[in-house]
């Protein structure tokens, strides 16, 4: 197996995110490492940066009265539990001035190394990463980004998200980290999506070396950090059920090894959830099951496609051949910026993307982690970007294309219409009533009729003075 490293994992100005989004639209392409194990890790550690209050959760607007729109067949094949679950990794740790009045360290680097305000010759930002959103670079608070990122991965087939999430002790980015991922939770139910927490235990060991528990005070708080999840999440009908119960996630045991803690944690949560953990640690934490990361030993010289299949295949069987406790990974590639940078695996013109996929939907496990959404640090991301355009999003929708067959109807020209509404709420111009109408749409899956609506919003943004 490929060794781990375990490493530290906010939206330009709204004028210049409008500007970006529409060149996209019209078609213009903390810690050290940990001691090494078996997969290259992209799981996160915040940045131990100084205290700051919780952001204060956003409240949505009234919600506009639109025309009824009948939920698209392909959006029903999806919700009739035949087909796989496809669940997005994702990071929500982005901030922006003009949300939270900073730039977050996940665009600047934990040094601040990189300055979102300075434009580049190629004219993109400079950020802490080798890929941009297409969208421009953005806030994880923003409802208006929420949703144009839920709706493009309908768009692509996903069935919703699986959010990093450190817990809610009150320090350093924690709180707000926190209020994103309730965010996410909120427009997960707003627009049909599922839900998912991935516990970072690791959130624990920064407690502790920054003095704010000590290592007998561990267990309690890791308790704490599930019984609220389980209270506050686990029960409402967004939350994604994996065999009858909730599904949890913990990237690790990276910090807390004792499998009588996690017995006690997961045990008091009320409903109980169906615990995973990474695929080569989940029975040391008395999981139920494991889910696998970024692999790259299976792309080692280029063997051919069959090769790379069977390796992968291999990996997602590693400790059971048990579909039910395993959850394969997908991944387009891992192309870093940190300073001692971990294995590299490149996109190879799509095949990484495509070749992950094949696997997973061709095996017979019921859920398949999409890794990741937006992991810019790590370079690990299927959200439309400058530099891969919806490559890596297009291959997701082919793989559910080729799942369900006539009944999976939407195109690559329907994943265009999420960003070319976000830009039209990011310009203005455009009464907030027909914009929450092409939204409602395009949440139903009536790809044509919001793409109409959407011409008439983008020729009357035109005309506005």
């Amino acid at each position: 197996m490929a060794k781990l490293a375990r490493v530290v994992r906010s939206c330009a100005s709204t004028l210049l995110a409008s500007a970006l989004v529409l060149l996209a639209v019209s078609g213009c392409k903390p810690s050290a490492p940990s001691t090494q194990i078996e997969v290259v890790s992209s799981s996160p550690t915040p940045s131990p940066s100084p205290e700051i209050s919780a952001t204060p959760e956003p409240q949505p607007s009234p919600a506009a009265a639109i025309e009824p729109a009948k939920t698209a067949p392909a959006l029903s094949a999806l919700s009739d539990g035949q087909a796989k679950s496809l669940l997005m990794h994702y990071m929500p740790w982005y901030e922006t001035p003009a949300v939270r009045g900073r730039w977050g360290a996940h665009w600047t680097g934990h040094n601040k190394e990189h300055d979102p305000e300075v434009i580049k010759e190629n004219g993109l930002p400079d950020i802490w990463s080798k890929f941009h959103p297409l969208i421009g670079l953005y806030d994880s608070t923003d409802p208006d980004v929420l949703e144009c990122q839920l709706l493009q991965m309908k768009l692509a087939g996903a069935n919703g998200v699986i959010v990093d999430w450190y817990g809610t002790y009150p320090t350093a980015d924690y709180p707000a980290i926190h209020e994103a991922t309730k965010a996410m939770f909120d427009a997960c139910g707003k627009f049909g999506m599922k839900f998912a927490a991935c516990y970072e235990d690791r959130s624990l060991e920064l407690l502790v070396n920054w003095g704010k528990i000590s290592p007998a005070e561990v267990p309690a708080q890791l308790a704490e950090n599930l019984k609220w999840a389980a209270a506050e999440w686990f029960g409402a009908p967004q939350y994604f059920q994996f065999e009858g119960r909730p599904l949890l996630l913990n990237f690790g045991p990276i910090y807390v090894k004792e499998k009588e803690a996690w017995a006690g944690a997961v045990d008091a949560c009320d409903p109980h959830p169906a615990f995973f953990a990474l695929h080569h640690l989940w029975q040391d934490a008395g999981a139920d099951g494991g889910f696998s990361w970024v692999h790259t030993e299976p792309f080692d010289g280029e063997p051919g496609e069959e090769v790379i299949l069977q390796r992968l295949t291999d990996t997602h069987n590693y400790r059971s051949p048990d579909p039910l406790k395993s959850i394969p990974s997908v991944y387009p590639g891992f192309e870093d910026v940190y300073e001692t940078s971990l294995h590299n695996l490149g996109r190879r013109e799509g095949r990484t993307m495509r070749e992950t996929l094949k696997a997973a939907m061709d095996g017979p496990w019921p859920v398949v982690q999409l890794v990741t959404w937006n992991d810019y640090g790590e370079g690990t991301v299927i959200e439309p970007t400058h530099e891969d355009g919806y490559a890596a999003l297009e291959a997701v929708q082919d793989a559910r294309r080729q799942e369900l067959g006539d009944s999976f109807t939407f195109t690559a020209e329907d994943l265009r219409l999420p960003a070319r509404l976000y830009a039209l709420r990011k310009a203005g111009g455009v009464e907030k009533a027909k914009l929450d109408q092409i939204s409602g749409l395009l949440r139903a899956g009536q790809c044509r009729r919001a793409e109409e609506l959407l011409t008439v919003a983008d020729q009357d943004s035109n005309s506005s003075p």
